[in-house]
């Protein structure tokens, strides 16, 4: 995916999809940025439709791709615990912007183990939720992985 140099994010957009991708929810973003929680959803509402991803997480992970993030305040090694192959599944799909029903029926478990399987991954990966954990698990892979590239088929 090309981003349109025509229409570049903002820097504020640059500072709010930095802090969307290491985890941080609208309301401590609005907080940490002091504007309101709407503002910063209408910044990621933008920075999706520039990124051309229909929705936070896969908006997160093309940020990563093209712009990079600075490594993690507190990094951590890779997971003394690795993924599970089933694991993995999860991740990748959740990089491609599935929600946790859609992860499900794809792979044929419930939408709470699904929501386990997430559960775990953020734990082993030390992040807050899914975004950050995709954001993580991308970065972990080294981001240049092409046949990883989140599937960003539908708009916002």
């Amino acid at each position: 995916m090309t981003i349109p140099s025509e229409n570049p994010l903002t820097p504020r957009e640059h500072q709010v999809m930095n802090l969307v991708a290491y985890g941080k929810t609208d309301e401590q973003i609005a907080q940490q940025l002091e504007l309101s929680p709407r503002t910063i959803a209408t910044y990621v509402h933008t920075a999706c439709q520039k990124l051309k991803a229909r929705n936070r997480t896969i908006a997160a992970v093309q940020y990563l791709l093209h712009y990079g993030l600075p490594e993690r305040e507190h990094d951590s090694p890779l997971p003394s615990e690795p993924l599970t192959q089933q694991e993995q599944r999860v991740i990748i799909l959740t990089i491609q912007g599935q929600t946790d029903k859609e992860i499900a029926e794809q792979l044929g478990l419930s939408q709470a183990t699904v929501g386990q399987h997430l559960v775990t991954i953020r734990r082993k990966l030390n992040v807050p939720n899914r975004v950050a954990a995709a954001v993580e698990y991308y970065r972990r892979l080294g981001a240049s992985s092409s046949s990883q590239e989140p599937n960003d088929h539908d708009d916002t």
